[in-house]
């Protein structure tokens, strides 16, 4: 199966239904009208001197012309590149040359980056977002399920550029396993804020194999999330933790008439448990917590009605759900196969993994090893299958020959009262290895120094836990996903220091 196969089968057998609603203007577009433009683009870029496996690279927003080009450029064989609107023109020019990407595609809104782009990169020619192109009833291309189909860029704020090589096998390997967990249903509809270029935007494309309706509605702002929410009376969307924080800072959810809504999907692994509950007291138990990587989108979910139960909630937003249809997992400790409420690192096998890391077999021989992906990510498997996601493996920080985890130092800061967030980091320590140091925000008014927290700590972390060098910062850095880029952190330590 590959995606241009798909799309085509979702137009045979939902003729009539919405596929595509552009919440700018209202306009919609069916099954059959949105495969149809899907693919007359990519026969376009075929005539257009394409082939198979050639580099396109994506440089826009939320919008219909955006999927356009997206499934466009995978159904006729190509390569989708998507770049990170947030990144400097640097991040994004070493990107299109890593990938050697011969086409960008942009939005009107990136103009100026995309004449910038294509001054930096040899051979890359542009080409609007909005671009028509005849209608088609096939594909341009029938690409094998081990064909290439995506790449996507981790850690592109970071370092060297490094792609992860997504297989058309591996996206429809993935979207059944989105379908079977969430339950979506023909006619469903799907509120999207979110940035289409990452990974977890697969869950557009599971709402359409399902026969659902995806509602694009351009960037993220709080009180017209909830507007358009029940509006169209979505049945699910997808946030990040800045989108729920903003949310619970910015809005009444209790306003809005949300009784259509089922689920709203978040990785909740970055979210602190306190604002988690929180917005469960605020939204209902309506929240799927899913786990994946770039690497393995949607390898674990736990269904809203988990949540429902207060007695247990608290236990289960440290949860991550059972691992899906199509996956395995492990908890691997010193080599072997960690028993059950171990922590280890977190493995995972299946046909939605990827196949590798772009141009660097050293790596991907490292890290994809004897059919299993390293996560790189500590986790705890239970009794019963639940996975608990508990920090990262090269985020360990080693002083004096002993093991601490970020997150315990960053739970004991978080429990002074004027402190609003926390990120822990090791720096580079003569006699110890490393010794702890932490980056805090402060509650809006509230006044500490660094010495008070460091006392406050003293009292419950051990004392070689307990953070040597404390900075106060206006925020955390954080990535897309809202996960703390420990660089960044001991970066901004290094430099205060």
């Amino acid at each position: 199966m590959n995606v241009g196969a798909l799309l085509q089968r979702c137009a045979q057998r939902w003729p009539g239904q919405p596929a595509i609603v552009d919440a700018r203007d209202g306009s919609v577009l069916d099954f059959p009208s949105f495969a149809a433009r899907v693919f007359g683009l990519g026969h376009a870029l075929r005539a257009d001197g394409l082939g198979d496996g050639d580099r396109v690279a994506i440089l826009g927003d939320n919008t219909p012309a955006y999927l356009l080009w997206d499934y466009g450029a995978m159904s006729a064989g190509l390569v989708r590149v998507p770049l990170d609107p947030a990144l400097s023109a640097n991040e994004q020019a070493a990107q299109l040359i890593d990938a050697q990407a011969g086409m960008l595609a942009h939005g009107a809104e990136y103009g100026e980056r995309a004449r910038e782009l294509a001054a930096r990169v040899p051979g890359l020619r542009l080409r609007p977002l909005e671009t028509d192109a005849d209608s088609r009833e096939a594909p341009a291309a029938t690409p094998a399920a081990d064909a290439m189909a995506s790449l996507n860029y981790t850690g592109g704020s970071t370092g060297a550029p490094k792609a992860v090589v997504i297989t058309h096998g591996s996206i429809t390997s993935a979207l059944q396993n989105i379908v079977m967990a969430r339950g979506q249903h023909p006619g469903d509809v799907m509120l999207n804020m979110r940035p289409l270029w990452p990974i977890a935007a697969i869950i557009v494309l599971a709402q359409l194999a399902a026969g659902g309706a995806v509602v694009l509605a351009g960037r993220f702002e709080p009180a017209r999330f909830l507007e358009l929410l029940a509006r169209h009376r979505a049945t699910s969307t997808s946030l990040v933790p800045t989108h729920l924080v903003r949310l619970l800072k910015e809005t009444r959810p209790a306003d809005h008439d949300l009784g259509a809504l089922r689920s709203m999907d978040v990785g909740a692994a970055a979210i602190p448990p306190d604002t988690f509950l929180a917005a469960i007291e605020a939204f209902g138990p309506r929240f799927g917590i899913l786990y994946g990587l770039t690497e393995a989108s949607w390898s674990c979910y736990q269904p809203p009605d988990v949540l429902a139960a207060p007695e247990t909630r608290a236990q289960a937003v440290r949860s991550v759900g059972r691992p899906l249809f199509g996956c395995e997992i492990r908890i691997e400790r010193d080599g072997e196969t960690a028993p059950a409420d171990t922590e280890g690192e977190v493995l995972i096998r299946g046909a939605h993994v990827a196949a590798g890391y772009w141009r660097q077999p050293e790596l991907t021989a490292r890290v994809f090893r004897d059919g299993w992906f390293r996560t790189g990510d500590l986790g705890i498997l239970d009794a019963s299958g639940v996975l608990r996601i508990t920090g990262r493996l090269k985020e360990v920080i080693r002083s004096g020959g002993k093991s601490i985890l970020p997150d315990e130092v960053e739970r004991a800061l978080c429990s002074h009262p004027a402190v609003a967030e926390a990120a822990a980091a090791g720096l580079p320590d003569p006699e110890w290895g490393e010794i702890v140091g932490a980056a805090v925000v402060l509650h809006a008014g509230a006044a500490a120094t660094a010495e008070e927290l460091m006392e406050h700590c003293r009292r419950s972390l051990s004392g070689f836990k307990k953070p040597r060098v404390i900075r106060f910062a206006p925020a955390i850095p954080k990535s897309h996903y809202g996960k703390v880029q420990r660089a960044k952190v001991r970066a901004l330590l290094v430099d205060e220091a």
